[in-house]
């Protein structure tokens, strides 16, 4: 465990950067917002492209994995669910709760596998979010409207918003590329290769500039149970569900990391939009990811591949 410990440090001591940096000013405030915006348009895809394409991916169990990582966000839903009435918050509150125990931050993850289990990771990743993100998008989007009581989604755009994902298409581009063997000058994958080592640290930093350390006393419950959920028990269920459909080595490694992870940045913004607890869920996201430096090193030294 200390080895995984050590290997996971790292990482979340560039978090704790990123957080002084936005918190003394050091980086203006300016510089966040297109800073995220370049990790998430350019460089995580460049960096998912890359990988996949160099990637032997004939002998992953891609659909076990698929099974797995799907059985393991719907048990997560309905856990949810069935606990709503136990933990007595409002919808707003809920849907806050629901999004913290399902979403995943992939950046994190990203970075994680890297340090852990190399270069082979990232393909696996980009696997794991190119499956996860569609199913819990649409989800949450659905049961999100009908809790929060306010916003009207336009279901209509669900699809599209999906499709239209870099993340997405950055997987679809890398896993087609890999699939038919297309030639990649060594220009291009050279350029990518440089464009992609900014991916991790820039992502990291962005993390780190978004915690938010406060939070109001009624929102405890919330974020406790939305804490348990995700940072224990997702875990727990997946290793189940990947030992039930044959998924070992590095895959179920991959898809465990993915399930202990903290929730995603990007679903504060849903709250916003949708009409969530915004509040709440940025306490959720922030208290996640400083516990989950604790939680993380021994879920993954147990089911070392």
């Amino acid at each position: 465990m200390l080895t995984t410990a050590s290997a996971i440090l790292p990482i979340f001591l560039l978090i704790v950067v990123g957080y002084l940096f936005k918190r003394t000013g050091f980086i203006g405030d300016g510089f966040w917002a297109p800073a995220e915006k370049l990790v998430y348009f350019v460089l995580l895809p460049a960096l998912i492209i890359r990988s996949m394409t160099q990637s032997d991916l004939s002998a992953l169990p891609v659909g076990p994995m698929a099974i797995a990582l799907l059985s393991t966000s719907t048990c997560m839903l309905v856990l949810a669910l069935l606990l709503k009435p136990a933990l007595r918050i409002d919808g707003p509150g809920f849907t806050s709760l629901l999004q913290g125990a399902t979403r995943v931050n992939a950046y994190l993850c990203f970075a994680i596998g890297d340090a852990l289990y190399g270069q082979a990771s990232v393909a696996l990743c980009a696997y794991c979010l190119a499956v996860m993100m569609p199913f819990t998008n649409i989800a949450l989007v659905t049961l999100m409207s009908a809790y929060a009581g306010t916003g009207r989604p336009n279901w209509a755009r669900v699809p599209l918003q999906i499709v239209q994902n870099p993340i997405i298409i950055g997987c679809a581009i890398g896993w087609i590329g890999n699939s038919l063997a297309l030639p990649v000058p060594d220009w291009l994958m050279a350029s990518m290769s440089i464009l992609d080592r900014g991916t991790l640290p820039l992502a990291l930093l962005c993390i780190g500039a978004g915690l938010i350390l406060m939070m109001d006393r009624t929102q405890v419950v919330a974020m406790s149970a939305s804490v348990i959920l995700k940072l224990a028990v997702m875990p727990v269920i997946s290793i189940a569900m990947c030992q039930y459909f044959g998924v070992t080595g590095l895959p179920m490694a991959i898809a465990v990391l993915f399930a202990g992870a903290p929730a995603s940045t990007s679903s504060y913004i849903l709250a916003r939009q949708m009409g969530g607890n915004a509040p709440l869920m940025a306490a959720i996201l922030s208290v996640q990811t400083v516990l989950a430096a604790l939680t993380l090193p021994p879920i993954l030294a147990y089911i070392a591949p």
